[in-house]
């Protein structure tokens, strides 16, 4: 039994698949961050699930009972169940567009959701013939892949040399990747193995455009940067490998309201390992609470750079008349589809800084459009007055103009040190 939990919450997701995992101990429960992986693409992989259980909140521009009216009609889409506050019409309006069932929010944390589960894929809701392999049964040009595997910066997939990975469940996935927690078994070290399908598009541009990316980042030694373990190509695919994050990351803290103290020390943390990617010339674009990871000893470093969805852009670092980023941490020249430079990731970092201070996102609206239109034209928003210390920090970080903002990550840093001596 395969299932994915979709919620804009990860604490609430822990609990779910808490409460599933002690009444079916033989399901392969899988947990997807909307807001950190953003809506799954026509590649996303839905056959590797039983059964998609789906949050109506996922702090975007579509609800959960949206998700599943566009997914149902994907002939791959598992049965879904839809968790939400809610009446008999909305459990009503959810069949009628495609879920299998409906539960409250509340019961999702009792027994009833997994008699639910059991009740539906007995029924036969949708018939599909299963293996008895793990979750991690990788496609063969996956398998074929696990044989060429190498370490350190291969110019041609031929010169890898094989190393060998135990693959221990799948972690994430969108339209160009696949993310795996696995053991390295030369030492069985906890592994994040991302693998970048290429596909039809790997040649010479491509292939030179990972490497650079994968090189950049190995480069970056600060402690407050995702480490880098291995990289290198196949005739199919990129791979990173790259360390693991047993405390998970800063959304999930965000969950509960920050100390001052606690939210000084985290963002100092983003400002160092800003100022060392940004060192070696790297803008990340997509810095927000999810991209923030703690280590098992607490200590905070940022991740995600985004390879993937880079390579399949147009250009290295920008892209011309095109929004990339989260919405609700978008710079106003992401939002506007400009150039970005470094002051772009300070204004991510002071979206974050007034989100661990306050307790809430800058910016509220109904969808992305309105999202973006408040990024580049509201102001910026006013701490309460409790906090008022801490508001220059934030004013100088979400300035709309960049050349009003810190100037650097350096500076940013320096700031931050102020507050906290």
């Amino acid at each position: 039994m395969r299932l994915i939990i979709i919620d804009a919450s990860r604490e609430f997701m822990g609990l779910v698949r808490r409460v599933l995992a002690a009444r079916l101990p033989q399901a392969e429960i899988s947990e997807y961050d909307p807001e950190q992986q953003g809506k799954p693409g026509p590649g996303f992989d839905w056959s590797l699930y039983d059964m998609a259980i789906v949050g109506q909140n996922l702090e975007g521009p579509e609800t959960g009972l949206e998700w599943i009216a566009a997914l149902c009609r994907m002939p791959s889409f598992p049965p879904a169940l839809l968790m939400a506050e809610g009446d008999e019409y909305l459990a009503a309006r959810a069949i009628k567009l495609g879920a299998c069932d409906y539960i409250r929010r509340q019961d999702a944390l009792t027994s009833r959701i997994s008699d639910t589960v059991v009740e539906v894929l007995d029924a036969g809701t949708r018939s599909r013939s299963r293996s008895r392999a793990p979750l991690i049964q990788l496609p063969e040009r996956h398998l074929a892949v696990l044989e060429k595997l190498g370490s350190g910066p291969a110019p041609e997939p031929d010169d890898a040399v094989a190393v060998h990975y135990r693959f221990v469940r799948l972690i994430g996935q969108g339209a160009h990747a696949r993310i795996y927690l696995a053991e390295r078994a030369s030492d069985a070290t906890a592994t994040v193995l991302k693998l970048i399908d290429f596909g039809a598009s790997l040649n010479g541009v491509t292939a030179r455009r990972f490497m650079r990316e994968a090189e950049l980042l190995s480069a970056v030694t600060s402690a407050q940067v995702v480490r880098i373990h291995d990289y290198g190509l196949t005739a199919d695919y990129g791979y990173i490998a790259m360390e693991f994050f047993a405390r998970g990351d800063l959304k999930q803290r965000l969950e509960r309201p920050q100390r001052p103290e606690d939210a000084l020390r985290y963002l100092e943390a983003i400002a160092l390992g800003l100022t060392a990617i940004h060192a070696h010339g790297i803008v990340h674009r997509d810095l927000k609470p999810g991209n923030v990871m703690f280590r098992a000893d607490d200590s905070l470093a940022i991740a995600d750079f985004g390879i993937a969805r880079r390579l399949h852009e147009e250009s290295d670092l920008t892209v011309h008349g095109r929004v990339v980023g989260t919405p609700n941490y978008l710079s106003p020249e992401q939002a506007k589809g400009e150039p970005v430079d470094a002051r772009s990731d300070l204004y991510s970092a002071g979206v974050i800084a007034y989100e661990l201070l306050s307790g809430h996102k800058p910016y509220r609206a109904e969808n992305a459009a309105a999202m973006v239109y408040q990024h580049v034209h509201k102001p910026v928003p006013r701490l309460p007055a409790a906090l008022s210390r801490y508001q220059d920090l934030v004013d100088s970080l979400m300035a709309k103009n960049r050349d009003d903002r810190c100037a650097s990550a350096d500076v940013f840093l320096e700031a931050v040190r102020r507050l906290t001596s």
